[in-house]
């Protein structure tokens, strides 16, 4: 439930006209060298892992290269249509 609010969240921003930067500045890494915090049109967004999918970016959308892409659509009807 929460990736997908995240998902709808993401396509509204984007139908808005509301654009994200193409990549975003790694600001902090964890121990095996991942970013958790990337920094973006001068705002510190922390990273979506499994462990946190609330109030964060994610990691596609940072421009970083790993995490799951957001959702175009929804098996049989667009994502935009509410309920």
């Amino acid at each position: 439930m929460k990736k997908l609010l995240i998902a709808a969240t993401i396509a509204s921003l984007a139908v808005s006209g509301v654009a994200y930067a193409a990549k975003g500045k790694v600001v902090e890494r964890d121990s095996r060298g991942r970013a958790t915090k990337v920094e973006m049109e001068g705002q510190v967004y922390d990273v979506c892992t499994s462990d946190n999918s609330d109030g964060c970016i994610n990691p596609r959308e940072a421009g970083l290269t790993w995490g799951n892409y957001t959702a175009k659509n929804w098996p049989g009807r667009p994502i935009s249509r509410e309920n």
